[in-house]
């Protein structure tokens, strides 16, 4: 009798516990469904970053084929100086521009027109139709080896990359692997270009952009905790 007295307490603890753990299937199993669409995202973002990466490679090769092909810049351009910066840098078997001496010689026009300078009656006028002949010879080139198609084509992924880490950050994680693909979404923006995740991010951090500004405050710590997440959501899931 006090067996079967028992059975029922019995019972009901075994019920418990399988609705328990049907409980937390269903849990597990919501949790997995809610992410699915941010895992589905991150997979699409892999497979942009492989395309940009491999279409990266390609502009290289191609944008020094290019500088190669065309006419080198004349002596007056080798020679000009901005705030002992030259205009050109040597750049495999061509040339390169430097942002800053480059944007400044083109703001030599508006400078001189302020001072009421009309026409081409100005100092640096030859030398910035020299410098539009060059980046003319350069842009043919470039057309010609299938380098500007490609710069496109990057620049036709770099907009479906932005659209997608838009809709990544719309969409809310509920498990470790989908605030996995948030991170990645993260870096993916911040770089700005295909190439070692691990590596960037420890430029950031550690404040040595290859070229450049250096990194603010907020962004070297922005990175550490993509860097110290990251380190912890794998941890946990190898446990």
């Amino acid at each position: 009798m006090v067996e079967r007295s028992s059975s029922p307490s019995r019972r009901r603890v075994l019920k418990g516990a399988i609705a328990g753990a049907v409980a937390a299937n269903f849990a597990a199993v919501a949790n997995a469904e809610a992410d699915a669409e941010l895992l589905a995202m991150g997979r699409r973002l892999e497979e942009l970053e492989a395309q940009e990466q491999a279409a990266d490679d390609l502009s290289d090769r191609l944008y020094d084929e290019a500088q190669s092909a065309c006419p080198p810049p004349s002596a007056a351009l080798l020679a000009y100086v901005w705030r002992e910066e030259p205009l050109f840098r040597p750049l495999g078997a061509g040339y390169a521009l430097n942002s800053g001496p480059y944007r400044a010689l083109l703001e030599r026009p508006t400078f001189w027109r302020e001072m009421g300078t009309t026409g081409e009656h100005y100092p640096e006028a030859a030398l910035i139709a020299d410098l539009h002949a060059w980046e003319a010879g350069r842009c043919a080139a470039g057309d010609a080896n299938g380098c500007t198609a490609v710069m496109k084509e990057l620049d036709r992924l770099a907009l479906i990359g932005h659209a997608l880490c838009v809709n990544i950050a719309t969409t809310p994680a509920t498990t470790p692997a989908g605030l996995r693909v948030k991170l990645q979404a993260l870096t993916h923006c911040h770089r700005g270009e295909p190439g070692d995740g691990a590596e960037w991010i420890s430029e950031v951090i550690n404040n040595n952009p290859v070229c450049g500004r250096g990194f603010t405050t907020d962004e070297r710590l922005v990175f550490s905790v993509v860097r110290d997440v990251g380190a912890v959501l794998t941890t946990g899931a190898s446990a």
